[in-house]
């Protein structure tokens, strides 16, 4: 599952966010900044291959209200850790090839009082035919 292998990916390669990576919007309540949710918002289908596609990937990188500094070299963690890689889901085996998407950016989390970083990256997905 690429959620997984991606969480566990940063768990082990970006020592800065001391393994407190999860799925989006289940961080638990004052959790210890810095940290990352991950977040899988659609698949977008390929024109030319009906079978295929890519998953869309969002990393959001969580700290306090003090500088955006941290948060610049954790996204270059996160993208030297994800870029151009495969992850392994190690529970079911599967592998997933992982490549970044310039965009994101910084963003106001207002209801946590904190500041963040989206990072966005993209999976290739095969559909089975049926």
């Amino acid at each position: 599952m690429l959620r997984r292998a991606v969480i566990q990916h940063l768990k082990v390669q970006v020592p800065a966010l001391g393994g407190r990576v999860y799925q989006a919007f289940l961080a638990p309540p004052g959790t210890t900044r810095p940290y990352a949710t991950v977040k899988l918002p659609g698949i977008r289908g390929s024109p030319a291959i009906s079978y295929a596609g890519a998953q869309q990937v969002e990393i959001r990188i969580y700290g306090d209200r003090d500088t955006f500094t941290a948060l610049d070299q954790i996204e270059a963690d996160v993208i030297g850790a994800l870029h151009g890689i495969e992850v392994l889901d190690a529970t079911d085996g599967s592998q997933h090839q992982v490549d970044w998407l310039p965009g994101g950016g910084d963003f106001p989390d207002d209801d946590k009082g904190l500041i963040g970083r989206l990072v966005m990256f993209e999976a290739a997905v095969l559909f089975e035919r049926g």
